[in-house]
């Protein structure tokens, strides 16, 4: 498949079957996550990513997916579970050579015939709808991304009443800087794997204890995993007893915890009644030596 033709057919089509402005920007979403899995027939991708890479909401996505597929630019099926739904892009330039050859029944097409009339024909329309979606997708953009902000300023910690509705890797973006593909698919994985939610609270606990690398989220993830936590409820729980177990492992040994301060008196300041500066000693020695004389 190739991408530029695939665009340029895509606005070309837009003048008999327009979209709304959301279902074209999850399009494009679509077009960039087909194109990282090396354009394969059929592909998957988590809807928390598309719609961070789209700047919809994850409601929004859904209604104009459905859009898309009922207009014959793509096809997906869903799956149970945390699975994410699989999709397939419609070639849109073998639509406009079919189209192309309908309109020339007399005359044979050949495919280098059908591959100029995609590109010569597309041309004309992709640049103006490009002009006439740009400013409301990025409008669009703008505000979701100000939403995100919002949202993610609220940090409860896994202690805390509950998390805001953000989504994984923009609150990763947002609390640990940029992301390479391969973090940003890393936390996908994990979101399938636990939910979005446990995701970010092991994030926040990262925070909390001033840990900014993926790899300790991770360590974090695998932990919980490992011990079949499912749900929010069960890692405050589990992170509390965890806790409860280290601090009475400390008080038993009389010692303090890891990070606690501890304020250390000087000398003079114990119980030990028998000390004294040691220049206090020094001057009672040379009083003994001058009395002697």
């Amino acid at each position: 498949m190739n991408y530029i033709k695939q665009i340029k057919a895509f606005y070309d089509r837009l003048e008999e079957n327009p979209l709304s402005t959301s279902a074209i920007a999850l399009w494009h979403a679509l077009m960039h996550a087909n194109n990282k899995a090396g354009w394969t027939e059929e592909f998957s991708v988590a809807a928390s990513l598309l719609c961070f890479r789209s700047g919809l909401a994850e409601r929004t996505v859904s209604k104009a997916r459905n859009e898309l597929k009922q207009k014959g630019y793509i096809d997906f099926r869903s799956r149970k579970g945390n699975k994410s739904a699989v999709y397939r892009m419609i070639d849109l330039t073998a639509l406009d050579a079919d189209k192309y050859a309908g309109n020339h029944t007399d005359n044979e097409l050949s495919a280098p015939h059908a591959d100029n009339y995609a590109d010569s024909h597309a041309d004309n329309y992709a640049n103006k709808y490009a002009d006439n979606h740009a400013d409301n997708h990025a409008i669009l953009l703008n505000n979701t991304k100000q939403n995100e902000t919002k949202t993610n300023d609220t940090d409860d910690d896994v202690s805390g009443s509950g998390l805001p509705s953000s989504r994984a890797v923009a609150f990763y973006t947002n609390n640990f800087g940029d992301y390479s593909s391969y973090i940003a698919d890393e936390i996908e994985k994990w979101v399938a794997d636990l939910s979005e939610d446990i995701v970010i609270a092991a994030m926040k606990l990262a925070l909390k204890r001033k840990k900014k690398s993926f790899g300790y989220i991770e360590g974090i993830l695998k932990k919980w995993l490992e011990e079949g936590l499912k749900t929010l409820d069960q890692v405050r729980a589990y992170e509390a007893s965890r806790n409860e177990q280290i601090k009475k492992k400390y008080e038993a040994k009389g010692q303090q915890r890891p990070n606690e301060r501890v304020d250390k008196l000087p000398k003079w300041a114990t119980n030990n009644l028998d000390y004294r500066p040691k220049n206090e000693k020094s001057i009672e020695k040379l009083e003994e030596l001058l009395s002697n004389l």
